[in-house]
């Protein structure tokens, strides 16, 4: 379901983002190098609940047959912070060994997707898919000033998930968007605009999303490492909870994007 791979070499640390992420060349079993950028379980507004979100959001993207990256856990060693010269980066990585969640990097070719873009006609059905799932997965995190989208010619990639699930920090009640709940943060989807007034279907998403049973989504929760749930007790069960729902409510789900976007 997702692999386990180990940290070998630290490249760089990203100045950007909430969560200042690390490029890394990472070893799987066979010995085989990859060059992954990974998201450290400590520091830089970094938590277990965030990496938790990440985790299922992308096992749930790859199954509905999105451009994600593929996701890792990471495994830092208990001495890798020893070679780390930037005190401030070396403790966190002494605070976050153990397993972490990391994405393929994808390399240079892929461009951040640029403020005020229209969308290519090329990329319409892509754009409107990536849409429904932010909207899927109450993720307000991909907006003008916040892409977290790559293009590459008509490839597009997306990445960060750990505000996703926003019904887990609710006050008083969970708000759903087959209800027409907990919405509104679409309008500043980076597609809103591009998508508003045209037609769109979701048909292929939504039969990919109808697929998904609760034996599936039972793998993502079983994939998440027992370390992060010490301080994100039910976190998963409730993703877990959260897209049952989803599934079974999935024709409500759509009619409610598509007046959205009417």
């Amino acid at each position: 379901m997702i692999s386990t791979i180990k940290a070998t070499t630290f490249m760089k640390a990203f100045r950007t983002g909430r969560t200042c992420p690390c490029l890394m060349l990472c070893e799987d079993d066979q010995g085989d190098m990859t060059e992954v950028v990974v998201k450290l379980r400590t520091g830089h507004e970094c938590t277990c609940t965030g990496l938790i979100c990440e985790l299922m959001a992308s096992l749930l993207a790859r199954d509905l047959g999105l451009p994600v990256p593929e996701p890792y856990l990471v495994e830092v060693d208990d001495v890798f912070h020893a070679g780390i010269s930037d005190v401030n980066l070396a403790n966190r990585f002494r605070a976050s060994a153990g397993l972490n969640f990391g994405s393929r990097f994808l390399g240079a070719a892929y461009v951040s997707w640029p403020q005020l873009r229209s969308i290519p006609a090329a990329i319409q059905q892509d754009a409107a898919d990536i849409f429904a799932f932010d909207m899927m997965i109450q993720n307000p995190d991909r907006r003008e000033n916040k892409p977290n989208l790559l293009r590459k010619g008509d490839d597009l990639a997306i990445f960060d998930h750990e505000m996703a699930f926003s019904f887990l920090y609710a006050l008083v009640s969970d708000e759903y968007p087959w209800d027409g709940k907990g919405i509104g943060f679409v309008k500043d989807h980076i597609f809103y605009g591009g998508l508003k007034g045209k037609e769109v279907s979701w048909n292929r998403l939504q039969g990919a999303l109808e697929a998904i049973d609760s034996s599936r989504l039972s793998v993502y929760t079983d994939a998440v490492p027992k370390e992060w749930r010490q301080d994100s007790h039910v976190v998963a069960e409730r993703i877990q909870s959260y897209l049952e729902l989803a599934t079974r409510n999935s024709k409500s789900l759509f009619q409610k994007m598509a007046e959205v976007l009417k």
